[in-house]
């Protein structure tokens, strides 16, 4: 880029009505060094301070401002003080530059918790973690972390702002979820601390004493249990007004023994009817397949035939309201089944330790038991194994008659 040079004292007068086809370096003749640039791409006037840092020896040029953001005389005050730092050996670009750091390390330590969530999803939990952990930390933290520090910055958060959130959370749920929670929001403190978001070793989630819920013993069923559970799933279908899909996907969750999200949200490509197979593209325990019974087979059938006469849905329970979505909720069918079959209450989650509990109480092989619970080592179906007062009573006289003759 070529400059047309000369020197001549700034006015207004002449400034404001400047025009040229060609770059323009002026020279102004009563303040050293202080330059106007004029650009024939923008037509802008810019002005420039020249000078020699006292430290670096290093010629340096400063942009002191704009001519439409500064009058005249403010860009020659601006460029006076200049000249002071500089007869009093600082560099101005360096003071400038410090500022600039300084500003943004305010910034940072400012940085909301909501901001600091959103860059940990992005960078952290979409490469490290599973699209199914990736949902519960966003309902995790929009539930409860966001409630409560969103708009906060993180550096402003105290161990005493952690351990009443810890009691409030426990209190409003139990000490299983506060301590998800709690998770959650020490990982990303730990991920902010690279990004200097949080000093090193200031995560005050490290020192809040964690509590845990009492044992919690599940309702088993048994072989009556099972049956008079099945009659009423089948008079739910034709009795209630509850669509029929929600009894049906209680029926595959007590053939099966899955986790319950993996039948409601279980996609059509995932159903292999041929090979009589769940392919589980996301679990808990990541992907897997799921062997399948004759008579799951026979009801995943039926609900997978229902769900290609609505054509525009992948899932195979599709939502009654919104079929791009998966049913949300089957607990009120399932406490209407309960309740009519004259059965105890009892959790959805229970159904799957009960066809475990079954097929142990049945002897069935515990390595094919874990194979099909989809559990990654074998103590935990162990502990999803409930043995009823009437096994135990066998075992002991069994063990009894054996022993004492």
């Amino acid at each position: 880029m070529k400059w047309q040079c000369s020197t001549k004292a700034f006015r207004d007068v002449w400034i404001k009505n400047l025009t040229s086809d060609c770059n323009l370096q002026i020279t102004d003749g009563t303040i050293p060094g202080l330059i106007l640039r004029y650009s024939t791409n923008t037509h802008k006037i810019s002005f420039y301070l020249a000078y020699r840092s006292k430290v670096t020896k290093k010629r340096r040029v400063m942009l002191v401002g704009k001519y439409e953001d500064f009058k005249l005389s403010e860009i020659k005050e601006r460029a006076h003080d200049l000249r002071k730092m500089i007869f009093l050996g600082q560099d101005p670009m360096e003071e400038q530059a410090k500022e600039i750091k300084q500003k943004l390390q305010e910034q940072e330590e400012q940085k909301p918790v909501d901001e600091v969530f959103a860059e940990y999803h992005e960078k952290y939990s979409k490469v490290y973690k599973k699209p199914s952990t990736q949902r519960s930390d966003i309902n995790e933290y929009n539930y409860y972390i966001k409630k409560r520090f969103g708009a906060r910055p993180i550096r402003s958060i105290e161990e005493k702002d952690i351990a009443d959130a810890y009691t409030d959370w426990a209190k409003a749920t139990s000490f299983s979820t506060a301590n998800k929670i709690m998770s959650l929001f020490s990982s990303m403190w730990e991920w902010a601390v690279t990004y200097k978001y949080v000093p090193r070793g200031s995560n005050p989630c490290q020192y809040i004493k964690k509590g845990s819920n009492e044992k919690f013993k599940p309702t088993v069923l048994d072989i009556d249990g099972y049956q008079r559970l099945f009659k009423s799933l089948d008079k739910g279908m034709r009795e209630t007004r509850m669509h029929k899909r929600f009894f049906r996907a209680l029926k595959l969750l007590a053939l099966t023994g899955c986790r319950c999200s993996e039948i409601t949200e279980l996609e059509l490509d995932e159903v292999d009817l041929e090979k009589k197979m769940i392919r589980l593209n996301d679990s808990k325990t990541g992907a897997r397949n799921v062997k399948l019974s004759d008579a799951a087979v026979t009801e995943l059938s039926k609900a997978v035939a229902e769900a290609q006469k609505m054509k525009s849905t992948r899932f195979v329970f599709p939502g009654v309201l919104d079929k791009n979505k998966p049913i949300s909720n089957v607990t009120k069918p399932f406490d209407w089944a309960l309740k009519d079959a004259g059965l105890p209450h009892m959790r959805i989650h229970d159904l799957r330790h009960s066809f475990i509990t079954m097929g142990a109480t049945m002897g069935e092989n515990m390595n094919a038991l874990k194979d099909a619970a989809g559990h990654t080592k074998i103590t935990t179906t162990e502990m999803y194994t409930h043995v009823g007062d009437a096994c135990t009573f066998n075992a002991v006289n069994h063990i009894a008659d054996a022993i004492y003759k």
